[in-house]
């Protein structure tokens, strides 16, 4: 963009002064003026831009079709808007450079999607438990094949949430969303997925990488990935000839980013792969309160990292050997912390909208599917957050103490699976409900009283 067309963008604007700041998004910026009455709409200088211009309330809108965000990035330059942007977003300033604040924010426009498959999942749930369909009469309303299709729709939207994380991401990062969807959806790849099958060592460039796809599309690499990816998208365009930009990006993101990328994660997995099974395994042999009190606190942290998956080979060997599980019981007190917490937070908050997510997230976390309440509500405050670890630290210490245990394979951390807890003579039922109540309330109790605080200090 040429000098002549900015000084003509600025008389349309009212002047320089009449900005109070400049936001890109696509191939749309968006002035915000002081006054709207400084705006200039006069016929020479509308049509000598060739631009669609829309003006709502205090905010112009200017769409450039071949400019892409070259206009955006001369106006930073200048300075244009820029100290009075600052100032207008002080206020949210800190809790958005919170890394938590941003995964929830991430995950919030996904929860309509989440929560209805959860609902699914869960009656699908109750259904199964309860034996209601036919598994051989294929005339039947229910029978298995059908449930089977219902099923396959409830968990078709967390087998793609990767890429729905991605997509979200880069919204919000105001970068390209459908680059991002085809990062992440590399581990979806049919070739890549046999890749990562665990079936014989992979090697990228010489270096290792560990045989578990499922590691590389937890939700927190793949949102770093795409912050990664959006920094790296606004460098190149601001760089860039004008015949490549809007390609060059994409480009050097598929080539550089990604690679470098799974040279990293990779040996960080194989390192995971080959340490945390021990670790855990010996923790549990030499001092399995600690253990199960360790897991209560930071299962929620695994799952976000993805790091859950690797506890599984552990519970099949505790079942076999020892015939029962102490891991199992974690998954459930960790989720159940995590419903404790966002109840509180719905309790305290006074936004109606967010107080009707917290109350669903919760019974969905009761039963088994504890996203909604850990990603767009516990995540919202870190307070809520921090005391849902404490919460299933607590609970994890009273199983570790009275040596709670699941005398059968689960894993869905639902408390439709309090069965699981059933012995015959001894009171490890009782103990499993306890441990239970006592991180839901420890958790609950923590949050509600913590952002009472944190009000009060405002």
């Amino acid at each position: 963009m040429n000098d002549s067309s900015i000084e003509q963008l600025l008389n349309l604007a009212g002047g320089k002064e009449n900005i109070r700041l400049v936001q890109h998004e696509e191939n749309t910026t968006t002035l915000t003026l002081r006054n709207r009455t400084g705006i200039n709409l006069s016929l020479p200088v509308v049509s000598n831009l060739d631009a669609d211009i829309r003006i709502t309330g205090d905010q112009c809108y200017i769409t450039f079709e071949d400019e892409f965000s070259q206009l955006y990035h001369t106006l930073q330059a200048m300075g244009v808007g820029k100290a009075e942007g600052d100032a207008m977003k002080e206020t949210r300033r800190t809790r958005k450079k919170s890394l938590l604040f941003f995964v929830s924010d991430v995950f919030r426009p996904l929860m309509p999607a989440i929560l209805g498959a959860a609902v699914l999942k869960i009656v699908l749930a109750i259904i199964t438990l309860f034996n209601v369909y036919s598994s051989t009469d294929s005339s039947s309303l229910m029978d298995s094949q059908t449930l089977m299709i219902f099923k396959s729709i409830g968990d078709s939207v967390y087998y793609l949430l990767p890429i729905l994380v991605a997509f979200s991401t880069a919204f919000r990062l105001k970068s390209n969303v459908y680059v991002a969807a085809a990062i992440a959806g590399l581990m979806f790849y049919p070739q890549m997925t046999a890749l990562l099958s665990g079936e014989e060592d992979v090697h990228f460039i010489g270096v290792p990488i560990v045989s578990q796809a499922i590691f590389f599309s937890a939700s927190i690499w793949v949102i770093l990935t795409i912050y990664a990816a959006s920094y790296l998208e606004k460098v190149v365009e601001q760089i860039s000839p004008r015949a490549f930009k809007g390609i060059l990006a994409p480009l050097l993101t598929f080539l550089i980013l990604v690679p470098l990328v799974l040279m990293i994660l990779g040996p960080l997995g194989t390192w995971i792969d080959q340490q945390l099974p021990d670790v855990v395994d010996s923790l549990l042999n030499d001092a399995p309160i600690l253990a199960i009190m360790l897991l209560g606190a930071v299962y929620s942290l695994m799952m976000i990292a993805g790091l859950h998956y690797w506890l599984l080979p552990i519970i099949i060997n505790e079942i076999m050997v020892n015939g029962f599980s102490l891991i199992i019981p974690v998954m459930l007190v960790a989720f159940v912390a995590q419903a404790g917490a966002s109840l509180a937070t719905g309790l305290r908050s006074k936004q109606r909208e967010f107080r009707k997510l917290a109350f669903w997230a919760t019974g969905t976390a009761l039963l088994g599917t504890p996203e909604p309440a850990m990603y767009a509500v516990n995540m919202r405050k870190r307070a809520s957050f921090y005391s849902a670890l404490l919460g299933g630290a607590a609970g994890g210490l009273y199983f570790g103490l009275m040596s709670v245990k699941a005398v059968a394979l689960g894993g869905s951390g639902s408390l439709l699976e309090i069965p699981l807890f059933m012995e015959e003579g001894s009171l490890n039922l009782l103990h499993a409900c306890v441990g239970l109540i006592i991180s839901f309330c420890v958790s609950g109790v923590l949050t509600y009283w913590m952002i009472g605080k944190e009000r009060k200090h405002v």
